[in-house]
Parts: structure tokens; sequence; C-alpha cells
């Protein structure tokens, strides 16, 4: 390490997103302990696939996985709290980047065009300074070298889905999000890409946007997380 990373490391130490311990130089995106304790939830077959079942009744989704089981009560939530309220947009990338490479083990990614990110208001992006969304497809697409493709918009403001339960995350999602496609891209094989997947009512919503500007086109999803 040089004199400025030395110093760095003093100022700012890395710490661990999920229990705060210092991380090591050879520590990355948590601390050892805790990425052997993650909760990883690959789901990559379609006929045992609860998520696609979820989404099923909603929405025309060919394929989906995810990489974390999401549980509101666990330390790993700290990992979401973190890209997601506190800055951390480079967290959000590295867990792309490890998500992308552990579907790649599942051949996820075979046949699949281009990466889609699910929208954030234009007031939360602004706030935020990023879509986390998006981070997370940038990581996705260093891996998998496939273009990510801001192809939906979303047209209404309303209640954060986070805020919300069962049958009002349904409502609340319907009809916010559009689309626009371009004749390069219809036809395609498309995934989006969200943090967190509780009802599926976001992912489903967004997967009709597209499939209304192109009726060929075939979506699949991955959340990051899953909290079915």
């Amino acid at each position: 390490m040089n004199i400025m990373s030395d110093l760095r490391e003093l100022l700012l130490p890395r710490l661990c997103p999920v229990c705060g311990k210092l991380l090591m130089q050879s520590e990355d995106v948590m601390c050892a302990f805790c990425a052997i304790g993650l909760p990883r939830l690959l789901t990559p077959h379609v006929d045992d696939n609860h998520m696609l079942r979820t989404v099923w009744s909603k929405a025309d989704i060919k394929q989906s996985t995810t990489f974390i089981r999401y549980n509101h009560h666990s330390p790993y939530h700290n990992l979401v709290i973190e890209f997601k309220f506190h800055g951390k947009s480079d967290l959000a990338i590295k867990l792309g980047r490890w998500a992308a490479m552990e579907a790649q083990r599942q051949d996820f990614w075979q046949g699949v065009d281009a990466l889609v990110p699910v929208p954030l208001t234009t007031w939360r992006r602004l706030r935020r300074g990023y879509n986390q969304a998006e981070k997370i497809a940038q990581g996705m697409s260093e891996v998998t070298g496939l273009p990510v493709l801001n192809l939906l918009r979303r047209t209404k403001n309303r209640k954060p889905q986070s805020t919300l339960k069962g049958e009002a995350r349904i409502k609340n999602a319907e009809g916010i999000y559009k689309a626009s496609v371009p004749t390069e891209w219809r036809g395609k094989r498309l995934v989006l890409i969200d943090d967190v997947m509780t009802t599926g009512s976001t992912l489903a919503n967004c997967a009709l946007a597209i499939q209304s500007a192109d009726k060929s086109a075939e979506i699949c999803i991955f959340p990051l997380c899953y909290a079915g």
C-alpha cells in the first residue's frame, strides 16, 4: 500500500457492511465470516421456481433468478440499507458482479441480449444521486459483457414500495411505468434488474410496460434479493 492509500484507510476505514468489523486488505465486499454465511438463493430452474410462480399471474416472464434470500430482520439487510440509503453505490456494483458470476455458473445468461434496470422517480434519483438497480446492472454488465439499457421510465410518483405490504404493493405499482424500445432492440431477451423483490409487482409491471411497447420481447427477471 502507498502513503495515500494508508492515509485513506486510517481516515476512512473499510468496514464490513453486515457486521461492522474492520475489513482486511484481502477482503472486499464484506468480511470473510459474513461472506461464508451469506444467505444465497439461486433459483435457475423453471419447473420449481417460486419466483416465477409469483409473477406468472401478473406478466409473461420466461425465467428468473436471484442471489440473496432477503430477510428484513437479518444483518444482511444492512447490505441493501448501505447502497440504497447511505450512498454506497460501489457496494451495489460489487454485489452485481458477484451475483452475475453466481448466475453464470447456472447458465442463466445464455441467450440474454441486455440488462434493463428498474427506474426510480426523477426526484428520488436526484436525492440519492444514482439508481441502485442501474448500479447493480453495471456490475452484472462488467461480468457478462451485456449492455445496460434504460428502456423504462417511471411516469407517476407514488408511495415507495418498501412502505407498503401485500395487496397495497400490487395496486401501488400498477400503471406507473412506460417503456420505449428502439427498433434494434425489439424481439430481444431482456433481463429486468432490481434490488429487492417481494410480491413481484414492480418487476411484473415493468415487464408489462416493455411488452406493451414490444410484444415480441422476452422478459426475464433478476432481483439481487428475494424476500418471498
